[in-house]
């Protein structure tokens, strides 16, 4: 199997790019968008018998909650950041039990959660931008601080 980048010449670059020129909300959304995309491969590949690529899936699926995990501060983002630890916790195992007992229904179910988190940080982003264009030039206001306390 063709590697992505190498199939399409330039693409890794501009996903490079993407991710070097990202803020961190970006980057948690990059991020959603990386483990919803791969849940989907995982699920196809176990319902085609694809199991090598199956276990791939899940790797990158896993890889991706351990940098949302990673990426938490649970001291300054209290509750919330506790919250989406252990909810990130429960989607890394959910994907271990699919991954190792075939449950194709364990891939679907992180992805539909996972997609809904994402809608979630996705118009909260919004409306950080939202208040932080009204307020001016005031970048280290508490609505930036949020977002780096929890992700």
């Amino acid at each position: 199997m063709q590697n992505a980048t190498y199939a399409r010449p330039g693409l890794g670059q501009y996903r490079q790019t993407s991710v070097e020129t990202a803020d961190r909300g970006q980057l948690v959304i990059m991020i959603y968008d990386h483990c919803i995309k791969w849940c989907g491969i995982a699920k196809e590949a176990l319902d085609t018998g694809l199991i090598a690529r199956k276990a791939e899936a899940c790797h990158k699926v896993q890889a991706g909650l351990t940098e949302l995990m990673s990426s938490l501060d649970v001291q300054k983002g209290g509750d919330v950041a506790k919250n989406l630890w252990r909810l990130y916790d429960f989607y890394s195992h959910h994907i271990h039990e699919g991954n190792t007992k075939n449950i194709g229904k364990n891939f679907s179910e992180v992805q539909d959660m996972m997609s809904q988190l994402r809608e979630s940080w996705q118009k909260a982003l919004g409306e950080v931008r939202q208040d932080r264009s009204v307020a001016g030039n005031l970048s280290t206001g508490a609505a930036r601080s949020y977002v780096s306390m929890v992700g």
